[in-house]
């Protein structure tokens, strides 16, 4: 898993299909999903570039009652890592079937961030381009761009199916930016359908009056 944090709407999605192929260095390999259980959606902690250290608890601005309203699932308190860039990120359901995750990421500037967000958005591309390719019989279904939410300089969206080995994964992604900072929140599940978007912008709302 290779997020920045500078994440843009097709990003989960790659991320999503990278795991469905395996981790495997050898170009053109693939291992088949595992049935359980669904694993993270966002980044590993030693994958983020250097940032600002933030001070911001990402489990408190997603709470674990909040998550548990979008997802239907009744989760206990979040996981909490920390991205070698300075990062937080909050993990519900870790190694579940339904894997909620939020995180936070400040950048130096306002200005950095919004160019570190055009930036990702062609990764982003790139590596949803290569996670198809690599897998043979994957069948992927996405919806995603910007959108408009009060309170965000920029908002993304992403709503996402891809089918493989018989088995579903169901995906919902928002990212929204605000001044230096990102947020982030995304919903993997195995098999059963992800929050939707009306309810992910929703979520935002609250989610964005909790960031400095």
């Amino acid at each position: 898993m290779r997020i920045p944090r500078a994440i843009f709407a097709l990003t989960v999605l790659a991320m999503m299909l990278g795991a469905a192929c395996g981790s495997s260095p050898t170009a053109g390999t693939s291992t088949p999903p595992p049935a359980s259980p669904v694993t993270s959606s966002q980044p590993t902690p030693s994958s983020q570039p250097t940032s600002v250290p933030t001070t911001t608890d990402p489990c408190q601005v997603v709470t674990a009652s909040e998550a548990s309203t979008l997802t239907g699932v009744s989760y206990g308190p979040g996981r909490k890592e920390t991205t070698s860039g300075g990062g937080k990120i909050c993990v519900y359901g870790y190694q579940s079937l339904n894997v909620f995750e939020v995180l936070v990421g400040t950048a130096p500037s306002a200005a950095a961030a919004q160019a570190q967000w055009t930036q990702e958005e062609s990764k982003a591309q790139a590596l949803l381009k290569k996670a198809i390719t690599q897998v043979p019989g994957l069948n992927v279904s996405l919806k995603a761009g910007d959108v408009t939410v009060a309170g965000a300089d920029k908002a993304a969206i992403a709503t996402s199916s891809a089918t493989y080995a018989g088995h579903v994964f169901n995906i919902a992604a928002i990212y929204l930016l605000k001044g230096p900072i990102f947020l982030t929140y995304s919903d993997l599940v195995l098999n059963s359908p992800a929050p939707t978007a009306s309810a992910m912008e929703s979520e935002a709302l609250t989610a964005l009056g909790r960031l400095p």
